[in-house]
């Protein structure tokens, strides 16, 4: 009986043993084989995650047929299956022009020039060399003038939301992050970035700014990672919608 006890004692500890094996490596730039320092490395099943030292190296929680994540601004991501207990060693490939390669090319929505009418209407206000500023009551307090200066409005906004969507935009952050589904559409709402924000961000500040943000977005409860679902929400007969 007790030769029993301590077999399955013996066997409790070997399974901690197994599920609080620590992984340990060192992460190397391919081309320099110098060693990386402020690598992130996530267990992609486990949601835990570090970075390596000054040296290069790391210490992770990981067993057998977990998967590994390597990933640091200015680099791309490398993906490893863990086979055993080994120490890993990792080589990233530079791609500075990594945002270069993933940026949505910008389409011709130019408001000014498809909208021109829109835009003649909502200005209420002329001048110019020479000319005195004249003020058009009738297009400021007409229907058709009113219309026109929320419809410009509407325009504006579209066009800058257009820009940071060239910018930042899935196919960028799918390159930097392991990121996928509703967890990558929660992470574009909350820290998609003001476009007086983007503007003063370069292709480099704009990789950090993106990393910066998914550290803080794993530190995240579970439940704040994704996007709430609306209650009794459904969709409308097609009968019922009407188009614009």
């Amino acid at each position: 009986m007790a030769c029993r006890h301590l077999v399955l004692v013996l066997l409790a500890l070997l399974n901690l043993q197994v599920q609080a094996q620590t992984v340990t490596g060192v992460v190397r730039e391919r081309t320099s084989n110098t060693k990386l320092t402020d690598v992130t490395v996530l267990n992609k099943m486990s949601d835990l995650q570090t970075s390596t030292d000054s040296a290069g190296t790391f210490k992770i929680n990981g067993k057998p047929n977990q998967v590994l994540i390597f990933y640091k601004a200015g680099y791309r991501p490398d993906t490893l299956l863990l086979i055993d207990e080994r120490p890993v060693f990792r080589y990233l490939v530079p791609d500075k022009n990594m945002l270069a390669t993933v940026e949505i090319k910008a389409d011709n929505f130019d408001p000014e020039v498809q909208y021109a009418d829109v835009y003649r209407k909502a200005e209420f206000l002329t001048a110019g060399q020479n000319i005195p500023l004249t003020f058009y009551t009738s297009k400021f307090f007409s229907k058709e003038g009113r219309f026109a200066r929320r419809f410009k409005k509407c325009l504006e906004l579209e066009k800058t939301e257009r820009k940071i969507d060239q910018r930042f935009n899935n196919t960028v952050v799918r390159a930097i992050t392991p990121l996928e589904g509703r967890e990558l559409d929660c992470f574009m709402v909350l820290y998609r970035p003001a476009f007086k924000l983007l503007n003063k961000l370069d292709k480099d500040d704009l990789l950090l700014y993106i990393m910066n943000s998914y550290k803080a977005f794993k530190l995240l409860p579970a439940e704040k990672r994704v996007l709430p679902t609306l209650q009794g929400s459904q969709p409308l007969p097609h009968s019922e919608i009407t188009p614009f």
